[in-house]
């Protein structure tokens, strides 16, 4: 049975929901991830106790809300929300708690800094409105708590009937699943099932209470698995460690040992190769001497009939009818027969399924039963005594299983190597056997070629692998050692990429800096920086005047310049984006770039300032959409349009990167999403300190909130690494 009441769940299961999670944390949305606010849009509570906004309800595609949090689909034409209750006092209890300078008097809406709230008016209250409160006689007893006092406990209100008005709600319905007030009760729900609030109350808190110790139970077991595979997978990395090095061992002879096999089998290909070949140049000799004489008489016949008269004809016919006897006695020429070799693989699918059950990896449990009866078949006894010495050693000792199964693994080589001398053997044996029957395989030279041509191809494709492996090996441990001694004494702060593997030069570093939002100098007029550390486009409920704050610029720099580092410097922004209307003319959504410490607060934007380099993202009457404009010194240098559609309703993350090289003078921005180029400033003047600049715009139009990824919070990517070099056009 469910029971509707506000006050019931504020007061036992909010109890419990702060077990899992920190009560200093304000709840967010699981759909558009927004955080709730205590004069933002009303938490609806979904089937799986997660909470979403009133707006993406509203606004939900085909009537389905999907929860990021849980991958969970609800149907809202199949299912009703209701109002999150639990969330809704825990959301004014953390703005009480931790932001109490966000509430304002709402007595007589005066704007005045709020101090208390009065449970039973449901108000907030300033000095001067507590003082009349507590003196009007109707408001006098009152329960009016101080800020610092309210706990979640004294935030439940007695409910009022909405039919019945000054009635509260003390009973409840059991037909109608309902809370009622004795009015109710004796009118329509006369006949009905009904308790007191109180005993209902009470019942489902002892249900939620059990469920509450479920779950602690629950997750209990649940934190004792995850240590205990926690423990097995650092001790699987150990033991992972250690057989890898013994693999490696292990292999690495028996590749030698078939490398010297591969070389005495080329030998011995070499040698019979030579012979066929001087055979069948004998045979190509002899039926060309024969081909030349059988020609020059055909020839000659083919004149006579041509040239000869009738009487020369007759004077030549024995001549000529000699000549074509001795030709067609002659032996006639017969197709020879080309001696064949071949390669005796007889022993092959043995030795290749030695091969492939040639070592296991196996888990201690399996070597505790003595090993798989294939093992038992296919080794000796002392073989296995030894196999079993060894994984009982690594058992035992750690640290000297490393020697112990080199041991073995050499032993266990040497008898396939014992193998393959064996197999070698019986091929010599079958390669004289097939001498005899040379004669009847004709294309056995170009296959013995190929094969030949095949094995020196392998041979010479592995060894430059490994001489290219050992190579790079080199190389990085080289580059790893003067990148280590360069670094020393780095006059930057943040995080640190090489661009160019094998080159350690200062211009070659590229430079992730620590980049912070000065929070001193925000223009709360128009914007603000959340707890979350995002600058957005609201201006803040709090405006305390700051020395140093910005008045006219919409946005805020950072906290102090960019360090000539004579390097390039790199720092990114995150930025989503949501239109409530379609933008016209030439409206602003965000602004990043840099410029001059005396330009920072001239106006309301950058890219018409002298001494600034920015890009803008805005409205584009030229393309009729939403484009990125490049700005230099107080000129548009470049517009292109953007991937953020320029409708009603839209969202969208958009992502940029801006590098600054005070050596080359150069100022590149990126968009990360679709890694490119956006464009290239050259000539940059850094003979000043430079800023960046933040900026965000339109409020009233739509909302942005732009997050700083700076440091080792940017994934440097290689293809960004190459973006970077083909901006600055270093080679």
């Amino acid at each position: 049975m469910v029971i509707d009441l506000t006050h019931i769940q504020l007061t036992y299961v909010s109890q419990y929901c702060f077990v899992s999670f920190r009560m200093d944390t304000f709840p967010k949305c699981s759909v558009c991830h927004q955080e709730f606010t205590l004069k933002g849009p009303v938490p609806y509570l979904l089937p799986c106790l997660h909470a979403v906004c009133e707006t993406c309800v509203t606004s939900a595609t085909g009537g389905v809300i999907s929860c990021s949090t849980c991958q969970r689909e609800v149907n809202l034409t199949d299912t009703s929300l209701q109002k999150d209750a639990v969330r809704q006092k825990e959301i004014f209890y953390l703005t009480v708690k931790h932001r109490p300078t966000e509430l304002l008097c709402t007595n007589d809406d005066d704007g005045n800094q709020a101090v208390c709230w009065c449970q039973e008016c449901e108000e907030f209250l300033c000095e001067y409105c507590q003082n009349m409160h507590s003196s009007v006689r109707l408001s006098r007893n009152h329960a009016v708590h101080n800020f610092g006092d309210i706990t979640p406990q004294n935030l439940e209100n007695e409910t009022i009937c909405s039919i019945h008005e000054w009635y509260p709600l003390d009973l409840f319905d059991k037909s109608c699943n309902m809370c009622i007030c004795c009015q109710c009760r004796r009118g329509e729900h006369a006949d009905h099932d009904v308790g007191y609030l109180d005993e209902a109350a009470e019942g489902v808190t002892q249900r939620i209470e059990q469920h509450r110790k479920d779950m602690s139970a629950l997750l209990s077991r649940q934190q004792t698995h995850l240590q205990s595979i926690r423990q097995e997978t650092q001790l699987t990395n150990r033991t992972q460690d250690t057989l890898r090095k013994t693999i490696e061992h292990t292999f690495r002879s028996l590749r030698s040992q078939l490398d010297q096999r591969e070389k005495e089998l080329l030998i011995d290909l070499e040698s019979q190769t030579m012979e066929t070949k001087a055979t069948l140049h004998a045979f190509e000799t002899s039926c060309e001497e024969h081909h030349a004489r059988c020609t020059d008489t055909s020839g000659y016949i083919r004149k006579c009939l041509l040239y000869a008269s009738k009487s020369v004809l007759l004077q030549l016919e024995t001549t000529v009818e000699g000549m074509t006897r001795t030709c067609l006695e002659t032996a006639s020429p017969k197709t020879h027969d080309v001696p064949e070799a071949v390669f005796n693989t007889n022993g092959f699918s043995k030795l290749k399924s030695d091969m492939s059950g040639f070592g296991s990896i196996t888990t201690l449990k399996e070597d505790s039963e003595g090993g798989t009866p294939e093992d038992k078949q296919t080794q000796t006894d002392d073989d296995y005594l030894a196999d079993l010495e060894q994984k009982h050693e690594m058992e035992l000792a750690k640290l000297e299983s490393n020697i112990a199964s080199q041991n073995e693994r050499t032993k266990q080589l040497q008898q396939l190597t014992d193998k393959l001398n064996a197999e070698a053997n019986n091929m010599k044996l079958e390669l004289a056997k097939l001498e005899s029957n040379i004669a009847s395989h004709k294309e056995s030279t170009e296959q013995l070629q190929r094969l030949t041509e095949k094995l020196h191809a392998e041979a010479n494709n592995m060894k430059l692998m490994l001489a290219e492996k050992d190579q790079t090996c080199h190389v990085a441990l080289e580059t790893i050692n003067r990148l280590q001694t360069f670094l020393i004494g780095f006059p930057t702060e943040g995080c640190v990429h090489l661009l160019k593997t094998g080159v350690v030069d200062r211009r070659m570093v590229l430079n992730c800096l620590h980049l912070k939002y000065d929070k001193d100098r925000v223009n709360l007029d128009y914007v603000h920086i959340n707890t979350e550390g995002d600058l957005v486009n609201r201006r803040s409920d709090t405006r305390s005047a700051g020395v140093g704050r910005l008045k006219k610029y919409w946005g805020t720099c950072s906290t102090a310049p960019l360090p000539r580092a004579g390097c390039p410097q790199y720092w990114e922004m995150k930025c989503r984006v949501s239109l409530d209307e379609t933008l016209t003319e030439y409206r602003r959504i965000l602004e990043v770039g840099v410029c001059r410490e005396e330009q920072r607060d001239v106006w309301l934007w950058l890219g018409e300032r002298p001494g600034s380099y920015s890009m803008s993202v805005s409205h584009c009457t030229t393309h009729g959409r939403i484009c990125r404009k490049t700005w230099k010194e107080g000129k548009n240098v470049l517009c292109l349009p953007d991937t953020l559609p320029n409708t009603a309703g839209a969202s969208h993350t958009l992502q940029y990167g801006v590098v600054y090289d005070d050596a080359r003078k150069k100022i590149v921005f990126i968009d990360v999403k679709e890694n490119k180029v956006i464009s290239t400033s050259n000539n940059v003047d850094t003979s000043q300190p430079l800023w960046p600049m933040f900026g965000v715009y339109n409020p009233h139009r739509l909302t942005v909130s732009m997050t700083l990824v700076v440091g080792s919070d940017i994934n440097m990517t290689e293809e960004k690494k190459a973006m970077i070099i083909k901006a600055l056009s270093w080679w």
